[in-house]
C-alpha cells in the first residue's frame, strides 16, 4: 500500500471512530451564529462558543468525544501524522505538498483514447506520443517532417537528372514539388486529391494517364495506373513533375509565353504549368481550388511556399506582367505568386483536361517525361509523411 493510501486510510479510520464515539448529548451540531444546538428538543444541551473549537468542522455532530480530544488544530495535523509515521513505519516523511503533487501528477497522466500529444524538440522538430486506455504513451524520437520532405528531394537521383531540352531543374522546384506531394498524402481524403488518386479511365482526350497508358509509357515502367490510391496519386505527380520542367523549367514566376497571343485574362498562361483561367471549367474542383488558395494566400501567404520555390530561381520584369482585369488576372497572379496553388491546380487539371485534347501542349505531344528517378523520389516523400502522419498539421503547406 502507498504512503499516501496510508494516510488516507488513517484519516478514515479516525474519522469512523470519532463518529462512533459521539452521544446526542455529549455531541451537539454547530450552527453558522457559533453556537451549538440540537435538533432533538428534549436533549439537555449547553451552548459552547465556537473559539472551543480550533478547526474546521464540515457537518453537524462533527465535534470530538471529550476522551479524545477537545482542541484540535488543522495545523497540527503534520505532527499527527509523523507521530503515526513513527509508530507504523509506513508514512515516512510526505508533506502535504508532496501528496498534492503527487495527486496532480495522476491526473495529468490520464487522458482521452485517441488523443495525440504534440511537443516541440526545438530547431523545427517534433515528438509525439498518443493516448491509450486512458493514459499517455511514451513519446516518439524527435523528427522535423519538413528537413525530411526537403532532404529527400534534395538528395533524390530526380533532383540531379538532366530533362530533356531543360537541363537540371532548380532546387527550389524540387523540394517544392516534394512538400506538394508531401500535403497530398496528409489529404488523400479531400475531394480534388481523389480526383487525382482514381484509377485511369478509358478518356485519352482528357486523362493524362490514360493518354500516357495509351502508349504504355507508364507500363514500361512497371507503374499501374489501375486501382485508385496513392501508387497513382504518386504517378500523377511524377509526370505533374515532367510537365513543369517542360513548360517553365520549374520556373515558378514565368509569364505567357511571348510566342503566343494569349494576352486576355481568361487566356494568358501563367506560373509552372503555363495554366490560363479559362481552364476552370473543367471541374468543380478547380474554382474550389482557386477559392481555397486566394483565401490562403491572403490568411497565411507562407503556405505558398513561395520561399521554397523560389530558391535557384530568378525572374524578370516581364515575368510579373499580368494582362486583363478582374478574376483572369488574379488568377495569374496567383499562380507566380502562389506555387502550391498551381502545384494542386495542374495536379487535377492532368486528370481532367491532360490528355489528346487536353490543355497543356507538351502533354498532347507526350514530351513531358516520366522519370523512375522521380517516382522513386516520391515514394521515399510518401514513406516519410506515413510514417508521421501526425506531422502533417507542420507541413507549411498543409
Amino acid at each position: 500500500m502507498s504512503q499516501r493510501t496510508n494516510f488516507l486510510f488513517l484519516l478514515s479510520a479516525t474519522a469512523l471512530f470519532m463518529v462512533n464515539s459521539c452521544h446526542s448529548t455529549h455531541c451537539p451540531a454547530i450552527q453558522d451564529n457559533g453556537f451549538t444546538d440540537t435538533a432533538d428538543s428534549g436533549d439537555e444541551y449547553v451552548d459552547i462558543p465556537s473559539e472551543s473549537f480550533h478547526g474546521p468542522v464540515d457537518a453537524p455532530g462533527d465535534v470530538f468525544d471529550e476522551d479524545l480530544a477537545t482542541t484540535w488544530d488543522s495545523t497540527d495535523l503534520p505532527a499527527q501524522r509523523d507521530q503515526q509515521a513513527d509508530e507504523t513505519g509506513d508514512m515516512g516523511d510526505i508533506s502535504q505538498e508532496d501528496m498534492r503533487a503527487d495527486v496532480a501528477a495522476d491526473l495529468a497522466d490520464r487522458c482521452t483514447d485517441g488523443a495525440i500529444d504534440v511537443e516541440d524538440c526545438g530547431g523545427g522538430a517534433k515528438k509525439v506520443r498518443h493516448c491509450e486506455n486512458g493514459v499517455w504513451g511514451p513519446f516518439s524520437d524527435c523528427f522535423d517532417v519538413v528537413s525530411g520532405v526537403v532532404k529527400t528531394a534534395s538528395q533524390s537521383k530526380c533532383a540531379s537528372y538532366s530533362w530533356r531540352d531543360r537541363g537540371r531543374a532548380p532546387i527550389g522546384y524540387m523540394q517544392g514539388m516534394a512538400l506538394s506531394f508531401a500535403a497530398a498524402v496528409c489529404h488523400e481524403k479531400r475531394s480534388d486529391i481523389r480526383v487525382v488518386s482514381e484509377a485511369k479511365t478509358s478518356d485519352t482526350a482528357h486523362d493524362a494517364l490514360a493518354w500516357y497508358d495509351n502508349a504504355n509509357i507508364f507500363a514500361d515502367l512497371g507503374m499501374s495506373n489501375d486501382k485508385p490510391g496513392i501508387d497513382t496519386l504518386r504517378h500523377a505527380y511524377t509526370l505533374l513533375l515532367g510537365l513543369g520542367m517542360r513548360e517553365s523549367s520549374g520556373r515558378y514566376c514565368c509569364g505567357r509565353d511571348r510566342s503566343a497571343d494569349n494576352v486576355t485574362s481568361n487566356t494568358a498562361e501563367a506560373g509552372l504549368f503555363q495554366t490560363s483561367y479559362n481552364s476552370h471549367v473543367f471541374s468543380a474542383e478547380l474554382v474550389k481550388l482557386f477559392n481555397m488558395w486566394k483565401a490562403r494566400k491572403l490568411a497565411t501567404p507562407e503556405k505558398c511556399l513561395l520561399d521554397i520555390f523560389s530558391q535557384g530561381v530568378k525572374c524578370s520584369a516581364k515575368d510579373w506582367e499580368n494582362y486583363g482585369s478582374g478574376a483572369g488576372r488574379d488568377f495569374q497572379e496567383l499562380e507566380k505568386k502562389c506555387p502550391a496553388f498551381a502545384a494542386e491546380y495542374a495536379a487535377v487539371m492532368l486528370r481532367v483536361s491532360g490528355g489528346s485534347k487536353g490543355h497543356y501542349g507538351p502533354l498532347r505531344r507526350r514530351t513531358a517525361e516520366v522519370r523512375p528517378e522521380c517516382d522513386a523520389m516520391f515514394m521515399k516523400v510518401q514513406q516519410v509523411m506515413q510514417a508521421n502522419l501526425d506531422l502533417c498539421p507542420y507541413l507549411p503547406n498543409y
